[in-house]
C-alpha cells in the first residue's frame, strides 16, 4: 500500500512540476527564439524556391534537351517547396510557457530537421540514379539526365539547409539544459524532494 501511495505522489509531483512555470519568462523567450529560427529557415527556402522557379521558368522557354528537362523539374520541385513554405508560415506560433510542451516541441523540431536531412540524401541519390539511367536510355536520355541533375541540385541545397537548421536548433536547445539544471529531484528512503531554483 505504501508503494502505491509513494508512486501516486511521485506521478502527481512530476505532473505539477512539468505543468507549472518555474522559469516562465525564460521559456517564453526560448520558444520565441525557436520559432524565429524556424521562420528564418522557411524564408530561406522560400527565397530559394521563388528564385529557382522564376529563373527556370524563364530559361525553360529558351532551352532544349537536357537543360529543358532540368528547368522543367526545377519549376515543379520548387513549386512544391513554395507550397511547403506557404503553409509553414501560416500563423501558429508555439510560445507556450509550459516546460513539458517546450521540451516536446524542441525535440520534435530537431527530429524533423535531421529526418529531412536524411530524406534529402535520398533525393540526391535518386538524382544520381536518373543521370546514370540516362546513359542507357535511348528514348528518355535528356529527360532522365535533366531531371536527375535537378534532383541532385535541389537535394544538395536542402541537405545543407536542413543540416544547418538542425545545428542551429540543437545549439539553441542547450539553453533548455540550463533551465533544467535549476530543477533538482532528490529521494530518500521514504521521501521525494523536488526543488526549483529560480
Amino acid at each position: 500500500m505504501n508503494k502505491i501511495v509513494v508512486t501516486i505522489i511521485l506521478i502527481a509531483s512530476c505532473n505539477v512540476l512539468f505543468s507549472q512555470n518555474p522559469t516562465g519568462s525564460e521559456l517564453l523567450e526560448f520558444n520565441k527564439s525557436r520559432n524565429k529560427k524556424s521562420k528564418i529557415g522557411l524564408q530561406i527556402l522560400g527565397g530559394w524556391a521563388l528564385a529557382n522557379m522564376g529563373a527556370s521558368a524563364f530559361l525553360y522557354t529558351k532551352a532544349d534537351g537536357v537543360d529543358k528537362s532540368f528547368h522543367e523539374m526545377n519549376v515543379m520541385w520548387n513549386g512544391v517547396n513554395a507550397i511547403i513554405v506557404g503553409t509553414g508560415l501560416l500563423p501558429k506560433e508555439k510560445n507556450d510557457i509550459n516546460l513539458s510542451k517546450t521540451l516536446k516541441w524542441q525535440s520534435n523540431t530537431e527530429a524533423i530537421y535531421i529526418a529531412n536531412a536524411a530524406i534529402d540524401l535520398v533525393y540526391c541519390t535518386s538524382g544520381l540514379y536518373l543521370t546514370e539511367k540516362a546513359k542507357t536510355s535511348t528514348k528518355y536520355q535528356d529527360k532522365f539526365k535533366g531531371w536527375g541533375n535537378s534532383l541532385a541540385y535541389n537535394g544538395g541545397f536542402l541537405f545543407i539547409l536542413d543540416t544547418g537548421m538542425f545545428i542551429v536548433h540543437k545549439r539553441n536547445g542547450k539553453k533548455l539544459s540550463g533551465m533544467m539544471d535549476k530543477i533538482n529531484i532528490t529521494t530518500g528512503l521514504t521521501s521525494i524532494k523536488i526543488s526549483v531554483h529560480i
